[in-house]
Order: structure tokens, then C-alpha cells, then sequence
């Protein structure tokens, strides 16, 4: 990951971003844009995992500034101190942190890079946690199409992910879904719109 650099009207948004992984995320999802995985050229003859682009080593920082991002003051989540003299023996993640995790790990080029599509709309997601992510974990993910349909003239595009810790133990499994354009050209105009230029 190189460092983050903010477009102009991001720079307000900028002063939020407190930890080493938040300074050096994209936050500019129109970057490769006309290169991600598209809806229809999918392969789903191909149903094998694929390996993320990157790993994420969890800190403390972590867990703690995504729970505050989620306006959850609990100190499970957010109090290390406290955190470590509960049952837990440590801190808690927030239930949907591995939101983070894959944003992270599938990264801007291959499998699963249709996540950062520009115009993508959330329509439920389906999340199974076997085992809490911990300091120190090295989380590293497997993904693979899971499914694809067409409803009242929007187009699903689901993929499974399975994150992983340094010692392969399956912490996490999330059945993504998003309502994607369904074409390359379909993401080239909504760029352009974006932009306010005209086709």
C-alpha cells in the first residue's frame, strides 16, 4: 500500500483518518475503476479461491478507531485496559470489521476488485463469524464467485470470502452482495457523469 493521497474535496475528510492503515488506503475508488472485475465478465466456469492482494496485520488501532468510526463507544471495543480484564482477555472487534479487512486485503487488481465499483448499491449482506479477530493476527483472504442474477432490472453479483489468519484458521466468512453496472461501458459513463463531463 503507497500513501494515501486525498482528492481536493476529500480533504476535509482527511482529518479523520488517525491510524497507519487509514493514511495509506485509497479512499479514491475511481482510481483503476475501468479495470475492475465487471459484472458480466465474471467467470464462474472458474469457481476456484483466489488469493487477496494483501494481508492486514491487526493493531490495536485497528479495532479501536473502526468502532469509533461506528460511533460505538462500547470499551469492549474501544478500551484496551478494560478489554483485557474482561473474559475477552483483550479487545473485541466491532461485528462488521471485516468490512475493513476486505477492502484491504482484496485490493485493486483481480478477483473480488469489483467491491470498489463506483455506483454499486448495498442490498444486505450475509456475515459468519466462527472466531473473533485478534491483535496480532495477520488476516489474509480467499475469495470466489458464489453467484450471479438479474432481479427487476438490477444486476447481484455475490462472491464468497474467507479470511483466514498466519495460522489458516477460518475467523470469518462474509457472502458479499452488491447491485453493480452491469457492464464496463455501463461504469465508463457512470465515471464520466461523476466527473460532470459529458458522454
Amino acid at each position: 500500500m503507497s500513501q494515501n493521497t486525498f482528492p481536493a474535496y476529500q480533504h476535509e475528510l482527511g482529518k479523520y483518518f488517525k491510524t497507519e492503515k487509514q493514511q495509506q488506503f485509497s479512499t479514491n475508488f475511481f482510481t483503476d475503476a475501468e479495470n475492475y472485475e465487471v459484472w458480466d465478465e465474471i467467470d464462474f466456469s472458474n469457481l476456484q479461491e483466489a488469493d487477496g492482494e494483501n494481508t492486514f496485520t491487526i493493531k490495536a488501532e485497528d479495532l479501536k478507531f473502526y468502532a469509533e468510526s461506528c460511533l460505538d463507544n462500547n470499551p469492549y471495543l474501544t478500551d484496551e485496559a478494560f478489554a483485557k480484564k474482561s473474559p475477552y482477555g483483550g479487545l473485541v472487534p466491532h461485528p462488521i470489521f471485516m468490512t475493513t479487512l476486505a477492502f484491504w486485503c482484496v485490493g485493486v487488481k483481480g478477483r473480488g476488485s469489483w467491491i470498489r465499483t463506483p455506483g454499486a448499491r448495498n442490498p444486505g449482506q450475509e456475515i459468519i463469524i466462527f472466531e473473533n479477530f485478534k491483535v496480532g493476527e495477520t488476516i489474509h483472504t480467499k475469495l470466489k464467485p458464489y453467484d450471479r442474477y438479474e432481479k427487476r432490472g438490477k444486476y447481484y453479483l455475490k462472491y464468497a470470502l474467507n479470511f483466514y489468519n498466519e495460522k489458516n484458521i477460518l475467523k470469518s466468512t462474509w457472502i458479499l452482495t452488491l447491485i453493480l453496472p452491469r457492464t464496463r461501458e455501463e461504469i465508463k459513463k457512470f465515471l464520466k457523469g461523476i466527473r460532470g463531463l459529458n458522454d
